[in-house]
């Protein structure tokens, strides 16, 4: 059995596992639960909204079982190991966080006559939190082994000839139509709402516009320290690769869609900042990880990145 069967095996039989542990709680413990039970709890931990009981598995299951078949699926159509750790990190992460956010719900509902009766304690939040992120690395341990499968390593764009003593360095910068027109959009919609409506509705508008626009373009700069991304005029966040943990670069074209839409994506495989579809830098990690870059004319830094990689194997 080669590592995709073997993940698709082990995490089929981890979803249902974890769709049996999140149905249990609510059959045993049904005759200890009021109906209906708190769902939404406001500042305080006081409950403001509540689901029936029978409904209550809605609130929980569909979104356990989205994220399983996603990754799932993910996971065994990937042909690189990267896609198996991070689909098993998804896994991970997500059972725990919907087993924490079940198992909470139900212990402040217990033995309560009335709904409104619940109290939700704000120190639930953080071993959720912590128990997802645990788990989530642990799958990445688990997933991240294995080969890639034949085929699935990019091919490496060509190398420079670096000159003895010389400093190379490669600037290049790519912006988005589409982030810019949603953050003009905010930031006019923004201004235009200050005098119709109070405050509290026109700034949250106007500061998402801000931010989108300085987030629409970036410049991406490579040199013997590695990749160095700084996102708009203000050139700021920046984003650092370092070069040894790099182990080759390649130029590929992706389309916006195909890594979740525009700006910093996080996938199963890859991280991507996405600005506009076209041919982009992609960073193979030494943690079998692809960095997408949108980038204009990438070929040469993808070039100047391969040199500067050999230069330090040869030290």
């Amino acid at each position: 059995m080669n590592h995709r069967k073997a993940f698709l095996v082990v995490s089929l039989l981890w979803s249902v596992l974890v769709t049996v542990a999140l149905i249990a709680p609510l059959v045993l413990l049904r005759d200890r639960l009021p109906d209906p039970i708190a769902t939404h709890f406001g500042f305080g931990g006081v409950p403001d909204g509540s689901t029936s009981r029978a409904l209550f598995p809605l609130v929980v299951l569909p979104g356990w079982l989205l994220v399983a078949v996603f990754a799932v699926i993910v996971g065994t159509a990937g042909r690189r190991r990267a896609h198996r750790a991070g689909s098993a990190a998804l896994l991970g992460a997500a059972a725990l966080f919907f087993a924490g956010l079940l198992g909470s719900t139900l212990w402040v509902n217990l033995d309560h006559a009335g709904w409104r009766d619940a109290r939700l304690p704000l120190w639930h939040v953080l071993p959720v939190l912590g128990a997802a992120a645990v788990a989530g690395w642990l799958g990445w341990l688990l997933g991240n082994r294995g080969p890639d499968e034949p085929g699935a390593e990019p091919e490496p764009a060509g190398a420079l000839d670096l000159a003895p003593g010389r400093r190379e360095v490669w600037i290049s910068s790519a912006s988005s139509r589409v982030l810019t027109a949603v953050g003009a959009a905010g930031v006019l919609i923004g201004v235009g709402l200050l005098p119709l409506v109070s405050a509290g509705v026109a700034v949250p508008v106007l500061i998402v516009g801000v931010l989108v626009l300085g987030l629409s373009s970036a410049r991406t700069r490579v040199d013997d320290s590695g990749v160095h991304v700084a996102f708009g005029l203000q050139r700021f966040p920046v984003r650092r690769i370092r070069l040894d943990r790099i182990s080759a670069a390649s130029v590929a074209h992706h389309h916006a869609l195909s890594v979740g839409g525009w700006g910093y994506r996080v996938l199963p495989a890859a991280t991507a900042i996405m600005l506009r579809s076209g041919d982009c830098l992609v960073l193979r990690l030494t943690s079998g990880r692809d960095f997408i870059i949108s980038a204009d004319e990438p070929e040469r830094g993808a070039e100047l990145l391969n040199a500067l990689i050999a230069e330090r194997s040869a030290m």
